[in-house]
């Protein structure tokens, strides 16, 4: 129990809440925002806060009830009822609630929070509403439950939103190529050197590395957020390479071979930014995705096919690289202030409703 205590106090976005009712329930967890333990001497187990408490008994409606879950920290004397009241009181203030209990009068709570975590050896009630059971009834598993719930969805997000960059850009070109008299100007091998180098191979071995960093916001949310300027660069770019090779009569087979290496080094920069905070293995998975790309480019040109630029290709395609860089910055910029405009209009939202 002390090291679950200890795992939330220290590495959680929250301070400890505590929750009690006497020695003879489970605790109470409130995800994102707080944690409600049972058991006597809240403070001696090292909860923050715990001199603010409260008797739930004295507490006579859901408005005082909720104004005291903002308030303090340690509960007692609490309902079950009023569980489910403490729920229904976080959830409205943005709050994703989870809770842990083992008995029939946990139920309720269970059943409401957004994240239910029964004990296998309490009431077989408590277990059936439960998402979640611990098999050994022990608290302190929770932490590596977090932690690998964090592993996971981290992740995911950072690989699906290396995914989602060329769904974007290819649904956008394809679009572009119905209504305007533009050829479509990849190869499938070409694309398939670029998605190796950029995606595929990259998002495997970052899908399992370890990552225990606190989960952020909604997930595709985070997702959209991260692969729309890559997306949006992508086509910006090779819709100027079209443009340009539709004004300067470019063959369409430099067309190709110019919108293939923007676009790679354009994946290769949104690479960079997944990897950040690089560690060694980051600088590997970049490294050696660069020389995958870079090597791919030189070696296996005939078969892709890539050819030779002339004069005019080799000046398009130096304009395009030049401006890749501040495209995806600036795009990322963009979608980072529509980003925080949005979080801010929503919390002042919220607290005109509370």
């Amino acid at each position: 129990m002390l090291t679950a205590i200890a795992f939330y106090k220290n590495k959680a976005p929250f301070g400890g809440k505590a929750h009690s009712q006497g020695c003879c329930t489970f605790p109470q967890m409130r995800v994102q925002y707080g944690i409600y333990i049972s058991g006597k001497g809240a403070a001696g187990a090292g909860i923050a806060g715990a001199e603010h408490w409260v008797d739930a008994a004295t507490l006579r409606s859901e408005k005082e009830l909720a104004e005291a879950a903002e308030r303090c920290t340690v509960f007692g004397r609490v309902t079950p009822e009023q569980k489910r009241q403490l729920v229904h009181a976080l959830q409205k203030r943005g709050h994703t609630v989870a809770m842990t209990g083992d008995g029939v009068n946990d139920v309720l709570a269970l059943k409401d929070a957004d994240c239910g975590i029964a004990m296998a050896s309490g009431a077989q009630a408590a277990s059936q509403v439960a998402q979640l059971v611990l098999l050994d009834s022990d608290f302190a598993a929770l932490p590596s439950v977090v932690a690998e719930g964090r592993r996971v969805i981290n992740n995911i997000q950072r690989s699906a939103s290396l995914f989602l960059v060329k769904n974007i850009f290819s649904f956008l070109l394809s679009i572009v190529a119905l209504g305007l008299p533009l050829a479509y100007p990849f190869q499938p091998l070409q694309l398939s050197l670029v998605t190796f180098a950029t995606i595929g191979a990259p998002a495997f071995f970052l899908a399992l590395e370890p990552n225990h960093e606190l989960v952020h916001g909604k997930f595709m949310r985070n997702v959209l957020r991260k692969a729309l300027p890559g997306g949006l660069t992508d086509f910006l770019l090779v819709f100027c390479a079209q443009g340009f090779g539709f004004a300067f009569d470019i063959p369409s087979e430099m067309v190709g071979t110019i919108c293939t290496l923007v676009i790679l080094c354009v994946g290769l920069q949104i690479l960079w930014g997944v990897c950040i905070p690089f560690t060694p293995l980051h600088w590997a998975i970049w490294g050696s995705m660069a020389a995958a790309g870079i090597g791919g480019v030189l070696l296996l040109a005939p078969w892709l096919p890539l050819v030779r630029l002339n004069l005019g290709g080799v000046l398009v395609l130096i304009v395009l690289l030049a401006l890749s860089a501040p495209t995806l910055a600036g795009l990322t910029f963009l979608g980072e202030r529509l980003h925080g405009v949005y979080n801010d209009l929503k919390n002042k939202h919220a607290r005109k409703q509370a």
